[in-house]
């Protein structure tokens, strides 16, 4: 054999196993499946929205998992926190041995830590950003179960509830947060966009993004010319922006552009 078949037959030893290596982690990769299983798994609970699963941090021996502990199939692997306190479900290793335990209140963020959203028949959606929170604060227990419980519609408050130190109100009192009561800081939470469905002139999308960077506070708006308050608003027809109600209170070609000109700013054309 010559010398030079010799070093080739050398390499392919030391490169052919590096390579099947390189291409069962491949598996693991950007692909966003685990063995050909799909990586992240939302789970939806009955009572705390959704809980991310991830079959690529839990590793790839799936019969550890399944079908034992959990079946594969939708819908069939439902169980409380007080079973898996038990040693049900994710119980079974999250037990403070194998890994953390569900019972600890300091680890909830692991699994429960997406964000809420809220949907206000008054001021539309709201965004409730778990991550904010959990870095300025020690643990889940500052807020659970005491201000917020965790179940699904058992946390109603209304805005005078909250300035009265109910619900958010118990930390957003203006010492340790931003005031709930404060006209200036409303869009941290309330600055969603609003669709108006118009029939004849098609859909209007209202950005409060785009007016919050050009006014000082929402008491510009609120609650002088728009009230915060589903219906409450009488739809206002153009004749009557073009007199100086509603839109046309700033959309007037001074403040800003005219309503009775730039249609194709605020309508789908």
């Amino acid at each position: 054999m010559s010398k030079r078949w010799f070093l080739l037959i050398i390499l392919l030893i030391i490169i052919l196993p590096s390579g099947l290596y390189a291409v069962g982690m491949g598996q693991l990769g950007g692909s966003g499946s685990v063995g050909g299983m799909v990586d992240k798994v939302y789970i939806q609970t009955r009572t705390v929205g959704k809980v991310l699963f991830s079959h690529r941090r839990h590793g790839t021996n799936c019969s550890g998992c399944h079908p034992k502990i959990f079946k594969k199939k939708n819908n069939s692997n439902h169980v409380s926190m007080k079973a898996m306190e038990r040693g049900k479900s994710c119980g079974a290793c999250h037990n403070g041995k194998k890994a953390f335990s569900v019972a600890n209140t300091s680890e909830c963020a692991r699994c429960h830590a997406g964000d809420i959203l809220y949907k206000d028949k008054n001021v539309g959606k709201i965004v409730f950003p778990h991550s904010v929170h959990i870095e300025m604060l020690e643990s889940c227990d500052s807020c659970h179960p005491d201000l917020f419980k965790a179940k699904q519609g058992a946390n109603k408050a209304s805005m005078k509830a909250m300035e009265n130190g109910e619900s958010c109100g118990a930390c957003h009192d203006g010492s340790e947060a931003f005031s709930v009561a404060s006209a200036a800081d409303c869009s941290k939470c309330h600055a969603g966009d609003i669709l108006y469905k118009d029939e004849d002139a098609g859909n209007v999308t209202f950005s409060h993004s785009v007016h919050i960077e050009m006014l000082e506070g929402c008491d510009s708006c609120h609650p002088d010319v728009f009230k915060a308050q589903r219906g409450a608003n009488k739809k206002a027809t153009m004749e009557d922006m073009e007199n100086g109600e509603s839109c046309g209170a700033c959309h007037d070609g001074s403040s800003a552009f005219n309503v009775a000109e730039d249609c194709e700013s605020c309508h789908d054309m």
